[in-house]
């Protein structure tokens, strides 16, 4: 039988599937790298730990100098009238000088304990006005800090600036007040120029002008200096702080340091 040829019916031919890849199998890590990967992983742990508490429980830095109540500061003298030596309003009927040094602790006390609250009641109403006076408690006639005090005076900021002086009086024992004691330091920062950092609205700049132009033997602010410190002389101011207040009705003089209560008391005498 012959053989019969084969027809083209126009099928296309069957697609031939590629042969399917043999997955490579994973090599599992070896334990000793496993084992590295944990140990840094928990020294970076460790590491992170020790910092932050170092950091929580890290002391002060005994060459910086801390200076506190600088917000109780502004909140105390922000909005009073003030210039120059004068607190509260200059047409107030009553005056108090306050004669004080604040590089004294005695002075210290007599002054946070009373000053705060007379400033609410009276320097802020208006109806007193409060005039610091410089009186040394020492055997200087000038103490070197009063001049940080009256360089600030005269931008309108007396009161902040011995504020946050007596407030901080640990601070200038423990620093020196000074120019020598600074410079035997060897420390950059000073008490007084920190005390002026403290002072809110201050212009540092023309306070530090201030201050070292108030120093050159001579100056309007030494002679204003001795002028204060002649008056609480002539007026027998002993040591601590002391009052002279003035009003319609009298005077009355507050020595060593009058409580609250004692200056209250004047002040009504006085009015």
């Amino acid at each position: 039988m012959p053989a019969v040829a084969a027809r083209d019916n126009g099928s296309m031919p069957t697609a031939t599937r590629p042969p399917e890849q043999p997955e490579v199998p994973q090599r599992p890590m070896p334990r000793r790298g496993r084992a590295w990967v944990v140990l840094v992983l928990a020294l970076g742990l460790f590491a992170l730990g020790y910092a932050l508490v170092n950091i929580a429980t890290q002391k002060p830095n005994k060459n910086t100098v801390h200076i506190e109540g600088v917000e109780t500061a502004q909140r105390l003298f922000g909005g009073v009238p003030q210039e120059g030596a004068r607190l509260g309003s200059e047409n107030a009927p009553v005056t108090v000088q306050v004669f004080a040094d604040e590089q004294s602790s005695l002075c210290r006390e007599g002054f946070l304990s009373t000053i705060p609250e007379l400033t609410e009641k009276y320097a802020r109403p208006g109806s007193v006005k409060f005039l610091y006076r410089h009186y040394s408690n020492s055997e200087n006639e000038i103490e070197y800090g009063f001049y940080g005090t009256e360089a600030a005076a005269e931008q309108g900021y007396g009161w902040q600036y011995v504020y946050l002086f007596f407030e901080n009086q640990e601070e200038a024992d423990r620093f020196g007040v000074s120019e020598a004691e600074n410079r035997r330091s060897g420390l950059r920062q000073n008490f007084l120029d920190s005390v002026a950092g403290g002072v809110e609205e201050l212009e540092e700049n023309e306070w530090e002008e201030a201050f070292e132009k108030g120093k050159i033997e001579g100056s309007a602010m030494e002679k204003s200096l001795r002028a204060q410190e002649e008056l609480g002389s002539k007026l027998g101011i002993r040591y601590g702080l002391a009052m002279v207040i003035e009003g319609p009705k009298g005077n009355e003089t507050l020595q060593e340091n009058p409580t609250l209560k004692e200056v209250e008391a004047a002040i009504e005498k006085v009015s």
